[in-house]
């Protein structure tokens, strides 16, 4: 598997974790100068706040290493921000507002942003200089032999780059297998490098790469030629069309993330005490552990272990995995009302604190049945270009369970074709009221 974080960003939020630890207290010693610290307000803030950067900045980091100055003066403020209306947000919510100074909260904040700057901009001219510690790359593969696949395989192989690393070049003269094997590798982007004049053959590439869960972009030819800029980006100076891209990159990422981990921090928080209901319920009415970890697969195609409340017997696939039927596995009452409520599905809040799930997104599917259903449905694997979710689009319009695969990927794929923050929250609404709808939604 993909590791999360690369030794760059583990640094980088290290650092930044200990400057927020250390300007909160050298705050604090400012405000109080004379005179002992009122209350342990101060600490379990402080604390706090350090936990929950860590929470909420794995992605950031995770994204892109190789900015400008005024790039990374950006990010950290936007984080620092983040990380600052959390922290008052609770302060309003748990009525501490009594308890702490106003002139410590604006010191520390002042603080804390002037050394988060100092300390992340020291920290990348460190790294510029140590080539050996190189960020989590993107693993590229490149399909072509023209002067664009050559200039793009040149520019990772023959300068340091943080950001991607080529596991291998294809040219389009090969025979079909050596292209249709890409999809069986763990590649994050399949760079499709052809010349205008040989444009004719993406489609049939495209049709090679149906399986592949990877970022599929195409490359073309412009030094003759000058294409509209709608869909392209720029990657190592050459333009690029987006072929098949996740909706979620810049702006929309920051937006996904953050409400992925507010929502998901507040929902756990409110539901805690009906979480700790059912937990004790599984227990009593089922013997065997309370949580039900299964591998699913979720973004790039990669494995994770997805929780649930366990609303089955331990060994119910002692026998083989079967997919669907789960109302027939389960043998108590209990079990099915919670899987009728959807309520087995709440602890995937914690996936997605941990960044392997999102709320809204195509639900994941076992590993055992991914190959053969990407071979039966056209464009299956195409809804891991964005992290599966614990609900979606198909869901709210009844496509849950033993329901067509066929028509439910057609609802994730205008889920991922027109994704906004309002169509998420709309998401997220009426999975919370279905549950109590005597009728199915209507589209």
């Amino acid at each position: 598997m993909r590791r999360s974080v690369s030794s760059n960003s583990f640094i980088h939020r290290i650092v930044d974790t200990g400057i927020i630890y250390a300007t909160g207290f050298i705050a604090l010693q400012i405000r109080f100068w004379n005179s002992p610290i009122p209350n342990e307000s101060y600490e379990i803030f402080i604390l706090g706040a350090c936990v929950v950067y860590l929470l909420i900045s794995s992605q950031a980091f995770s994204e892109k290493f190789s900015l400008s100055p005024t790039q990374q003066i950006l990010r950290v403020s936007k984080l620092w921000l983040t990380l600052f209306l959390i922290v008052l947000f609770v302060i309003v919510f748990t009525q501490s507002g009594n308890l702490l100074s106003r002139i410590w909260l604006v010191l520390w904040s002042a603080l804390a942003w002037f050394f988060l700057i100092s300390g992340n901009l020291i920290v990348d001219i460190i790294f510029s200089k140590l080539h050996g510690l190189a960020a989590n790359k993107k693993k590229v593969a490149i399909i072509g032999s023209g002067v664009v696949a050559t200039q793009l395989a040149d520019q990772i192989n023959q300068t340091f780059n943080p950001e991607y690393e080529l596991i291998c070049t294809v040219s389009q003269s090969d025979d079909n297998s050596s292209i249709e094997s890409l999809s069986g590798q763990l590649l994050d982007e399949i760079w499709i490098a052809l010349p205008i004049s040989e444009s004719a053959k993406l489609p049939l590439l495209i049709d090679q790469l149906r399986f592949s869960s990877a970022s599929i972009k195409y490359a073309p030819d412009l030094f003759t030629f000058r294409l509209i800029n709608h869909g392209s980006t720029e990657i190592l100076g050459v333009n690029m069309l987006n072929v098949n891209a996740s909706p979620f990159s810049g702006q929309a990422l920051l937006i996904k993330n953050l409400e992925d981990f507010i929502l998901s921090f507040l929902i756990l928080i409110l539901l805690s005490p009906l979480l700790l209901f059912l937990a004790i319920a599984v227990k009593l009415t089922s013997p065997g552990p309370v949580l039900y970890k299964q591998e699913r697969v979720g973004l790039n195609g990669r494995p994770f272990k997805m929780l649930k409340f366990r609303s089955m017997p331990v060994d119910v696939e002692k026998s083989g995995v079967r997919w669907g039927n789960s109302e027939s596995k389960t043998v108590h009452p209990f079990s099915r009302w919670m899987r009728r409520m959807n309520l087995d599905e709440l602890p995937q809040f914690i996936n997605v604190l941990l960044g392997q799930m999102s709320i809204v997104g195509p639900r994941p599917e076992r590993v055992e049945f991914i190959d053969e259903f990407a071979r039966q449905i056209p464009n299956y694997a195409k809804k891991h270009l964005v992290k599966a979710g614990i609900t979606g689009w198909a869901q709210i319009h009844g496509l849950r369970g033993d329901t067509d695969l066929h028509k439910r990927i057609e609802y994730d794929l205008y889920y991922i074709e027109n994704w906004s923050l309002l169509l998420d929250l709309k998401i997220i609404l009426l999975t919370a009221i279905e549950p109590f709808l005597s009728k199915k939604i209507a589209s």
